[in-house]
């Protein structure tokens, strides 16, 4: 075997193995946890794993296009808070859940496309955007709270965004799975969606051959904060009140599903399958961590380690280019 075959070989495997990873590395949590804990396959548990995954979803499945772009957004999970503190207090205030409901979807893709404009009108690093964000929305959650948390009273919206079912199915999953169709429709039968791969891959580029990068990148935030939105309504209903800080780990937890589902953090390339595969990986490695009692902080040390490793094996895979 030639030198060159050999240096070829090397980012072949490492491909192979990323692409991979989302798949095994999900069969593998399921193993083991299967294996380690009693209750892990106790239907039960499924079912609040499905549900309590749903906020995780929606969020990566905004993250892939985000990231699919070269950018980041850090700050999803103060936003989801923020936004199910507005919730709970719109409600508190006399108004019916419809209409919070619609108040909290109007001001996340608001957030988002101001994150967007920010970044692009400004010229400002998408990171240092959504970095202030976080710290903004995470200011304003408490000062709004007083650091208490809102309890939420309604029980139409209870039930109809936690324990109702449609089909068999509970509604939180379907609306993972409508979104999640939704999302891979843009993404891959529409112009702007595949545009998007074309200024990931190379935004100069892309201008040159005429497609609107600025408006992409504003439109990809908004949806990105309409996700966020309804991420939101679902981890309120979950919880029952709107807390600052409610989501501490959600962002951590998004970027991962991401970066294991095989995405370049340089932008160009992402698959919200293998998001999907990512995001489900997580949720069971948080599942069933708790289940075992694992130190929170033991958790962190665990996920950061698989973050790197996902990191690890697509610069690999890319032979080391940017």
């Amino acid at each position: 075997m030639t030198r060159a075959a050999v240096r070829a070989r090397g980012p072949g495997l490492a491909r192979l193995i990323r692409d991979l990873l989302p798949y095994a590395g999900l069969l593998g949590v399921i193993v083991f946890f299967a294996l380690s804990s009693e209750y892990f396959l106790d239907l039960r548990n499924f079912e609040r794993l499905v549900t309590d995954s749903a906020t995780l979803m929606l969020v990566a499945f905004g993250m892939t296009m985000v990231i699919l772009l070269g950018e980041i957004d850090l700050s999803v999970g103060a936003v989801v808070s923020l936004l199910a503190v507005i919730l709970a207090q719109i409600m508190e205030a006399g108004a019916g859940w419809p209409v919070a409901v619609a108040a909290v979807l109007a001001l996340g893709i608001l957030i988002g496309a101001l994150n967007g404009a920010l970044t692009v009108l400004g010229d400002i690093p998408s990171f240092i955007v959504t970095l202030g964000v976080m710290a903004i929305a995470t200011g304003l959650a408490y000062v709004f709270t007083c650091a208490i948390s809102v309890a939420i009273m309604s029980e139409p919206f209870l039930v109809l965004f936690y324990d109702a079912r449609a089909l068999g199915l509970p509604v939180p999953l379907l609306i993972v799975a409508v979104t999640f169709l939704a999302c891979l429709f843009f993404l891959d039968r529409t112009v702007a969606g595949r545009e998007l791969f074309a200024i990931g891959a190379n935004a100069a580029a892309a201008r040159l051959s005429g497609v609107p990068v600025r408006r992409r990148k504003v439109m990809v935030f908004a949806i990105m904060g309409g996700l966020v939105a309804m991420a939101a309504l679902l981890s309120a209903a979950r919880l029952g009140s709107g807390a600052p800080a409610s989501v501490p780990a959600l962002t951590l937890d998004a970027i991962a599903a991401v970066i294991i589902g095989g995405a370049s953090l340089f932008g160009g390339r992402a698959s919200l399958l293998r998001t999907l595969m990512g995001a489900a990986l997580i949720a069971v490695l948080n599942n069933g961590m708790v289940l075992m009692n694992v130190n929170i902080d033991l958790q962190y040390v665990v996920k950061g380690i698989i973050i790197l490793l996902a990191v690890v094996l697509e610069r690999l895979a890319s032979g080391g280019r940017s």
